[in-house]
């Protein structure tokens, strides 16, 4: 018999924050996964495809008795060139001059797994974010920061990399990790017993 408790099968504090802010109360088991294994994808059907194998990995080595899981996986495209998570300040430091005066894609892939029946539902969010044209010193000033740490292309939009975005044509949380949105809608799509009750319409 399964409880209704959601496992986040993510490591990262930004989705859990999100999460929570909308009433829930996961549980956080982070899943070690070799991310490598989809890299001849696309970047949508690769972060796709990580998040279904995050959820599917979550539920095969989880000792918790929850019914549901949340796999998600965000990337950044720019021009060909797939960004995830900087592994040093070099690596961070080139990818945010790359990104500097151009228009990139944050594409973040949620899968809800339902462990009666084994059903998963996923969903992308695509996001463009334009950023500014950057000096070598605000580079350098910004990598400073930290902030590069743990997040894909480098940069997390919700803190100091704010001053540097021009626009955004999308989910901004999307961005952050998990758009909500479109996680709303996986939800309703899995009747999964929303904390709020359904609100509005989620037929996308």
């Amino acid at each position: 018999m399964y409880s209704n408790r959601l496992i986040l099968a993510s490591a990262s504090p930004r989705r859990l924050e999100l999460i929570k802010g909308l009433g829930f109360d996961p549980i956080v088991e982070p899943v070690d996964l070799d991310e490598s294994i989809f890299d001849d994808l696309t970047i949508p059907k690769q972060v796709l495809a990580l998040a279904e194998a995050k959820a599917r990995l979550s539920a095969r080595t989880t000792n918790l008795d929850c019914r549901w899981i949340l796999g998600a996986d965000t990337l950044v495209e720019l021009e060909g060139r797939t960004f995830g998570k900087a592994e040093n300040t070099e690596v961070a430091r080139s990818m945010i001059r790359s990104l500097a005066g151009r228009t990139h894609t944050v594409a973040t892939g949620l899968c809800l797994l339902d462990r009666i029946g084994d059903r998963t539902h996923s969903i992308i969010s695509e996001t463009k974010v334009q950023f500014a044209s950057m000096s070598d010193a605000e580079v350098d000033s910004y990598i400073a920061t930290g902030e590069w740490r743990g997040a894909a292309g480098a940069y997390r939009i919700q803190e100091k990399a704010s001053l540097f975005v021009e626009e955004i044509h999308g989910s901004f949380t999307g961005v952050v990790g998990l758009p909500i949105r479109e996680f709303y809608v996986i939800l309703i799509r899995s009747a999964f017993p929303v904390p709020f009750g359904r609100v509005g319409t989620a037929d996308r």
